[in-house]
Protein backbone atom coordinates (compact mmCIF):
# COMPACT_ATOMS: atom_id res chain seq x y z
CA UNK A 1 0.00 0.00 0.00
CA UNK A 2 1.08 3.31 -0.66
CA UNK A 3 -0.18 7.03 0.26
CA UNK A 4 1.60 10.41 -1.18
CA UNK A 5 1.89 14.24 0.68
CA UNK A 6 3.46 17.19 -0.82
CA UNK A 7 5.97 18.91 1.07
CA UNK A 8 5.06 22.60 0.61
CA UNK A 9 7.00 24.44 3.08
CA UNK A 10 10.36 23.97 5.08
CA UNK A 11 11.77 25.78 7.95
CA UNK A 12 14.68 25.15 10.32
CA UNK A 13 16.91 25.92 13.13
CA UNK A 14 20.65 24.47 13.36
CA UNK A 15 24.10 25.58 14.95
CA UNK A 16 25.28 26.77 10.81
CA UNK A 17 21.77 28.78 10.05
CA UNK A 18 17.86 29.34 10.37
CA UNK A 19 15.49 30.07 8.09
CA UNK A 20 13.70 28.53 5.25
CA UNK A 21 14.31 28.03 1.01
CA UNK A 22 15.23 31.74 0.01
CA UNK A 23 16.09 33.34 2.89
CA UNK A 24 18.25 31.56 5.37
CA UNK A 25 20.46 33.81 7.88
CA UNK A 26 23.80 31.99 8.79
CA UNK A 27 25.15 31.74 12.50
CA UNK A 28 28.59 33.02 12.82
CA UNK A 29 28.97 31.34 16.00
CA UNK A 30 26.68 28.16 17.08
CA UNK A 31 26.15 29.31 20.08
CA UNK A 32 23.79 32.01 18.09
CA UNK A 33 21.20 28.94 17.90
CA UNK A 34 20.51 29.54 21.71
CA UNK A 35 20.09 33.26 21.42
CA UNK A 36 16.88 33.29 19.18
CA UNK A 37 14.33 36.92 19.53
CA UNK A 38 11.72 37.44 17.92
CA UNK A 39 12.47 40.00 15.78
CA UNK A 40 14.89 37.64 14.13
CA UNK A 41 12.36 34.58 13.52
CA UNK A 42 9.10 36.93 12.94
CA UNK A 43 7.73 39.18 10.51
CA UNK A 44 4.39 39.64 12.95
CA UNK A 45 5.37 40.10 16.74
CA UNK A 46 4.29 37.78 19.19
CA UNK A 47 4.85 38.53 22.79
CA UNK A 48 4.62 34.70 24.31
CA UNK A 49 8.37 34.45 22.51
CA UNK A 50 10.32 36.72 24.72
CA UNK A 51 9.10 33.99 27.84
CA UNK A 52 9.45 30.72 25.89
CA UNK A 53 12.45 28.22 27.40
CA UNK A 54 14.74 27.83 24.63
CA UNK A 55 13.68 24.35 23.94
CA UNK A 56 10.01 25.96 22.53
CA UNK A 57 11.60 28.32 21.36
CA UNK A 58 13.75 26.80 19.26
CA UNK A 59 11.03 24.46 18.10
CA UNK A 60 8.51 27.34 17.53
CA UNK A 61 11.25 29.08 15.48
CA UNK A 62 11.45 26.54 12.74
CA UNK A 63 7.62 26.06 13.03
CA UNK A 64 7.46 29.90 12.06
CA UNK A 65 9.91 29.66 9.16
CA UNK A 66 8.32 26.73 7.73
CA UNK A 67 4.46 28.19 8.11
CA UNK A 68 5.67 31.08 6.01
CA UNK A 69 7.56 29.00 3.73
CA UNK A 70 3.78 27.41 2.94
CA UNK A 71 2.09 31.16 2.93
CA UNK A 72 0.42 30.40 6.23
CA UNK A 73 0.23 34.15 7.94
CA UNK A 74 0.03 34.32 12.27
CA UNK A 75 -3.85 34.73 13.06
CA UNK A 76 -2.96 37.95 14.72
CA UNK A 77 -2.53 39.37 10.58
CA UNK A 78 -5.80 38.57 9.96
CA UNK A 79 -8.83 41.69 9.84
CA UNK A 80 -11.35 41.50 12.45
CA UNK A 81 -13.61 39.11 9.83
CA UNK A 82 -11.28 36.51 9.96
CA UNK A 83 -11.76 33.14 8.84
CA UNK A 84 -12.24 29.99 11.05
CA UNK A 85 -9.22 28.61 12.87
CA UNK A 86 -7.29 26.43 9.81
CA UNK A 87 -7.85 22.99 10.04
CA UNK A 88 -3.59 22.21 10.56
CA UNK A 89 -2.19 19.10 12.60
CA UNK A 90 0.73 19.77 14.63
CA UNK A 91 3.23 16.82 15.24
CA UNK A 92 6.75 16.73 16.99
CA UNK A 93 9.28 14.44 17.58
CA UNK A 94 11.91 14.66 20.01
CA UNK A 95 15.04 12.28 21.62
CA UNK A 96 15.75 15.14 24.56
CA UNK A 97 11.72 17.02 25.29
CA UNK A 98 12.71 19.64 27.18
CA UNK A 99 14.87 17.90 30.24
CA UNK A 100 16.86 21.58 29.86
CA UNK A 101 13.97 23.20 31.33
CA UNK A 102 12.53 20.39 33.30
CA UNK A 103 16.27 20.51 35.56
CA UNK A 104 16.05 24.51 35.53
CA UNK A 105 12.96 24.33 37.04
CA UNK A 106 13.89 21.40 39.93
CA UNK A 107 16.87 23.63 40.75
CA UNK A 108 14.32 26.25 41.45
CA UNK A 109 13.02 23.72 44.18
CA UNK A 110 16.43 22.83 45.98
CA UNK A 111 17.94 24.45 48.32
CA UNK A 112 17.61 24.83 52.49
CA UNK A 113 15.16 26.19 52.70
CA UNK A 114 13.76 25.63 49.56
CA UNK A 115 13.33 28.28 47.12
CA UNK A 116 10.45 29.57 45.48
CA UNK A 117 9.02 27.68 42.48
CA UNK A 118 9.78 29.27 38.45
CA UNK A 119 6.16 30.09 37.56
CA UNK A 120 8.04 31.51 33.87
CA UNK A 121 10.12 27.69 33.73
CA UNK A 122 6.89 25.33 35.64
CA UNK A 123 4.82 26.91 32.36
CA UNK A 124 6.89 24.85 29.58
CA UNK A 125 8.07 22.10 31.51
CA UNK A 126 5.87 20.04 28.83
CA UNK A 127 7.72 19.39 25.96
CA UNK A 128 4.18 20.15 23.33
CA UNK A 129 4.57 23.55 24.97
CA UNK A 130 5.74 25.00 21.63
CA UNK A 131 3.18 23.80 19.34
CA UNK A 132 0.50 25.08 21.60
CA UNK A 133 1.96 28.49 21.34
CA UNK A 134 2.30 27.57 17.65
CA UNK A 135 -1.32 26.91 17.34
CA UNK A 136 -2.15 30.25 19.20
CA UNK A 137 0.02 32.03 17.00
CA UNK A 138 -1.69 30.58 13.71
CA UNK A 139 -4.78 29.77 14.74
CA UNK A 140 -4.43 25.94 14.66
CA UNK A 141 -7.73 23.62 15.75
CA UNK A 142 -6.16 20.77 14.16
CA UNK A 143 -4.09 17.51 16.66
CA UNK A 144 -1.16 18.46 18.39
CA UNK A 145 0.92 16.38 20.14
CA UNK A 146 4.91 15.07 20.98
CA UNK A 147 6.59 12.01 20.41
CA UNK A 148 9.60 10.68 22.41
CA UNK A 149 11.48 8.89 20.69
CA UNK A 150 15.07 7.54 20.48
CA UNK A 151 15.33 6.75 16.57
CA UNK A 152 15.59 10.64 16.04
CA UNK A 153 14.82 10.49 12.44
CA UNK A 154 11.28 12.47 11.98
CA UNK A 155 10.01 10.27 10.45
CA UNK A 156 7.73 8.81 13.38
CA UNK A 157 6.42 12.32 12.90
CA UNK A 158 6.09 12.48 9.30
CA UNK A 159 4.13 9.41 9.25
CA UNK A 160 1.46 10.62 11.68
CA UNK A 161 1.47 13.51 9.89
CA UNK A 162 0.70 11.69 6.71
CA UNK A 163 -2.27 9.59 8.68
CA UNK A 164 -3.84 13.07 9.13
CA UNK A 165 -3.81 13.90 6.17
CA UNK A 166 -5.00 11.17 4.47
CA UNK A 167 -8.28 10.46 7.03
CA UNK A 168 -9.14 14.16 5.69
CA UNK A 169 -9.03 15.34 9.24
CA UNK A 170 -6.86 18.68 8.94
CA UNK A 171 -6.01 20.38 5.47
CA UNK A 172 -2.21 20.57 6.36
CA UNK A 173 0.12 19.10 8.55
CA UNK A 174 3.24 20.71 10.40
CA UNK A 175 5.47 17.90 11.73
CA UNK A 176 9.13 17.10 12.39
CA UNK A 177 11.60 17.08 15.04
CA UNK A 178 13.22 19.04 17.77
CA UNK A 179 15.95 18.50 20.27
CA UNK A 180 18.01 20.72 22.43
CA UNK A 181 21.28 19.07 22.24
CA UNK A 182 23.66 17.28 24.13
CA UNK A 183 23.75 17.52 28.05
CA UNK A 184 20.16 17.60 28.42
CA UNK A 185 20.14 13.63 28.50
CA UNK A 186 20.19 12.02 32.25
CA UNK A 187 23.64 10.71 30.86
CA UNK A 188 25.21 13.94 29.91
CA UNK A 189 24.62 13.12 26.30
CA UNK A 190 22.24 13.84 23.06
CA UNK A 191 21.38 14.08 19.74
CA UNK A 192 22.67 17.36 18.06
CA UNK A 193 20.75 20.43 18.86
CA UNK A 194 18.36 21.58 16.61
CA UNK A 195 14.90 21.93 15.01
CA UNK A 196 13.32 21.22 11.57
CA UNK A 197 9.98 21.46 10.16
CA UNK A 198 7.90 20.56 7.37
CA UNK A 199 4.66 21.58 6.36
CA UNK A 200 2.52 18.87 4.39
CA UNK A 201 -0.77 19.14 1.79
CA UNK A 202 -2.28 17.32 -0.32
CA UNK A 203 -1.65 19.55 -3.29
CA UNK A 204 0.55 22.59 -3.51
CA UNK A 205 -0.67 25.68 -2.65
CA UNK A 206 -0.97 28.15 -5.86
CA UNK A 207 -0.54 31.92 -3.79
CA UNK A 208 3.22 31.25 -2.65
CA UNK A 209 5.39 32.22 -5.17
CA UNK A 210 9.16 31.15 -4.78
CA UNK A 211 11.10 32.59 -7.35
CA UNK A 212 13.04 29.88 -7.98
CA UNK A 213 14.69 29.88 -4.47
CA UNK A 214 13.04 26.38 -3.37
CA UNK A 215 12.57 22.95 -5.18
CA UNK A 216 9.63 22.51 -3.40
CA UNK A 217 6.89 21.48 -3.93
CA UNK A 218 8.22 17.72 -3.39
CA UNK A 219 6.27 14.45 -3.52
CA UNK A 220 6.95 12.14 -0.73
CA UNK A 221 5.57 8.55 -1.11
CA UNK A 222 5.41 6.47 1.81
CA UNK A 223 5.06 2.33 1.40
CA UNK A 224 2.89 0.77 3.92
CA UNK A 225 4.38 -2.83 4.53
CA UNK A 226 5.84 -4.34 7.36
CA UNK A 227 6.70 -0.47 8.64
CA UNK A 228 7.03 2.76 7.00
CA UNK A 229 9.08 3.36 4.24
CA UNK A 230 9.50 6.49 2.84
CA UNK A 231 10.45 7.68 -1.04
CA UNK A 232 11.57 10.49 -2.85
CA UNK A 233 11.20 9.17 -6.20
CA UNK A 234 13.08 6.13 -6.33
CA UNK A 235 15.69 7.45 -3.51
CA UNK A 236 14.68 6.34 0.05
CA UNK A 237 14.45 8.52 2.89
CA UNK A 238 15.65 7.38 6.13
CA UNK A 239 16.09 10.80 8.28
CA UNK A 240 13.91 13.97 7.69
CA UNK A 241 16.68 16.15 7.42
CA UNK A 242 17.97 14.15 3.87
CA UNK A 243 14.95 14.82 2.44
CA UNK A 244 15.30 18.52 2.25
CA UNK A 245 19.12 18.15 2.52
CA UNK A 246 19.07 20.70 -0.40
CA UNK A 247 17.06 23.75 0.04
CA UNK A 248 19.36 23.88 4.15
CA UNK A 249 22.47 25.43 2.64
Amino acid sequence: MKNNATIIGIGWVTPASMGRPGHVHKFENPKEMFRLSGKSVLDTPYKAFGRMDPFSKLGFSAIAFAMADAGFSPISSYKDDSPAKQTVAAIAESATGCLDTDFSYQATLSGDPPHIPSPALFAYTLPSCFLGEAAIYYGLAGEAYMIETIENTGLTALSFAMDSLDTGNCKAAVCGICNLGPGTALDGTGPAPGALFLVLGKEPSPSVDRKGNSSLPLTITRQITNGDRFYLGENEVTELAKLIQKDIT
